[in-house]
């Protein structure tokens, strides 16, 4: 079966960045429909941009083993990582720089080394002319999947109306829940459009998704199916491969938002009081602050309608902290 496996060229200056290539057949590559060629899709995914998010590494690695290539209709670009050095030395960061590679697309070919890294991963990216973008992340041990879509800060009515719109109906076609991105002043102060999926939507103004499954710092293999089905589902949606997407057991239906939660305003050990994916509404109690003596130090409280996403990833609170993410109703 077609596999090619290159390296994204960095002159010899940064860290070996494999990209694996799944090909359908030459004779069916772009055929001929009414005397015209046909430009077929083409699919990039990539993960581990994060070091110690390892599930878009496993994702990329048993896709690039199960896509039969023969039955194909396009290209898939497999980037097991883009952060090769962070997943060695187990941290998110890059770790030569402690810097955040997903905060600095498109990156600057004569700027310090984790900024010509993502130079020389955004202009390979750009190379392959891609339809699509799928950005694979890991969130926290207490959290469903989910899939993210970004915000085309950069462009105005219509033409923003519509990009944002193909991302909504390629994110549902994940099977997962689906949440937009924060509101367009935190999306920006955040440097959100200078992630890989933000720079792709609002500098290539083409679709991009974010998928976010399982907990860091191990390969989850549970958490690896649910991305790797939630790719398959995408690629079906696109016409790349025959099938339909497979709702994930924990999607929550509707419009929602990402958001910080509501504060702790007590130190103290974190209780959950609902399951991650159950509605609830406003008022309702999403956690318990509590003393090691077992005293309730605080009722931490929805600030609106909608349900709690991922739980913090952490044991003891102090006042400040957000007790998890939440998706708004919209």
């Amino acid at each position: 079966m077609p596999r090619v496996v290159s390296r994204v060229d960095q002159g010899g200056r940064g860290p070996d960045v494999p990209v694996i290539t799944v090909l359908p057949p030459p004779e069916r590559r772009n055929p001929v429909v009414g005397g015209a060629r046909v430009r077929e899709p083409v699919v990039i995914v990539t993960g581990n941009v994060h070091g110690d998010e390892c599930t878009g590494a496993g994702a990329c690695l048993q896709l690039a083993e199960e896509l039969d290539s023969a039955l194909l209709r396009g290209e898939v670009h497999l980037y097991p990582s883009l952060n090769p050095d962070g997943l060695e030395r187990r941290t998110r960061r890059h770790p030569d720089e402690d810097v955040d590679l997903n905060r600095l697309f498109p990156g600057d070919a004569s700027g310090s080394a984790a900024e010509r890294l993502v130079a020389a991963v955004w202009k390979d990216i750009g190379g392959r002319r891609p339809d699509l973008v799928i950005d694979i992340h890991a969130d926290a041990p207490n959290a469903i999947p989910y899939v993210l879509t970004d915000r085309a800060t950069s462009l105005r009515g219509a033409a923003r109306t519509a990009l944002e719109a193909s991302c909504q109906r390629l994110a549902r076609s994940t099977g997962l829940t689906v949440l937009q991105d924060y509101p367009d002043e935190q999306y920006t102060r955040y440097r959100m459009d200078r992630s890989l999926t933000g720079a792709v939507l609002n500098r290539m103004q083409i679709p991009a998704i974010t998928i976010e499954a399982g907990p860091r710092l191990v390969l989850d293999r549970a958490a690896v199916e649910v991305a790797v089905q939630a790719v398959r589902g995408v690629l079906s949606a696109l016409g790349l491969r025959d099938g339909a997407a497979v709702d994930h057991a924990s999607r929550v239906d509707g419009a929602f938002r990402r958001d910080s939660g509501p504060r702790a305003s007590a130190a103290g050990l974190l209780v959950a009081a609902v399951s991650p994916g159950a509605l609830v509404g406003r008022g309702d109690v999403l956690a318990e602050v509590r003393s090691l003596g077992g005293v309730v130090l605080e009722r931490v409280r929805a600030s609106g309608d909608g349900f709690v996403v991922s739980f913090a990833e952490r044991a003891h609170v102090v006042s400040g902290v957000p007790v998890c993410t939440f998706g708004f109703a919209l």
